[in-house]
């Protein structure tokens, strides 16, 4: 494998944001329309969090929660970084290890991209198939 891949070179970009007093509803219509597994959550445009699937179907679906009435705040998980400049080896290692689909990808601390489960495995695959 080519270690001198960066993340960044296969993160989504750009990233996808939603205000903290959203509603719920309004972020899973968001990312189903921009096909999207996670958004960024801001408030007073910093980033304080991002909301996932994982968020939608554990913190609201499974427990009978309204999406209308829900804000995006009460469910807002931590956001994990890594600079854009990390090699891709180690992202991940780094989601596998914290058991996480989505991994803000960070430029002078600001985030300018996520890296999905989705995008290690289309870098792997492509790499696998090169060595055939």
């Amino acid at each position: 494998m080519d270690t001198m891949d960066d993340v960044g070179d296969f993160m989504s970009s750009p990233v996808l944001r939603i205000d903290s007093e959203s509603s719920v509803q309004d972020a899973a219509i968001l990312m189903e329309k921009s096909h999207v597994g996670s958004l960024i959550v801001e408030k007073y445009g910093d980033d304080i969090g991002i909301i996932t699937e994982r968020e939608l179907s554990q913190k609201v679906l499974a427990k009978g929660g309204n999406p209308e009435e829900m804000k995006v705040s009460d469910i807002i998980a931590s956001i994990q970084s890594m600079d854009r400049y990390m090699p891709i080896e180690e992202a991940n290692q780094f989601m596998h290890k914290n058991k996480i689909r989505h991994l803000a990808i960070t430029d002078d601390d600001k985030i300018v991209g996520i890296l999905s489960v989705k995008d290690l495995v289309a870098y792997y695959s492509k790499d696998f198939r090169m060595q055939e």
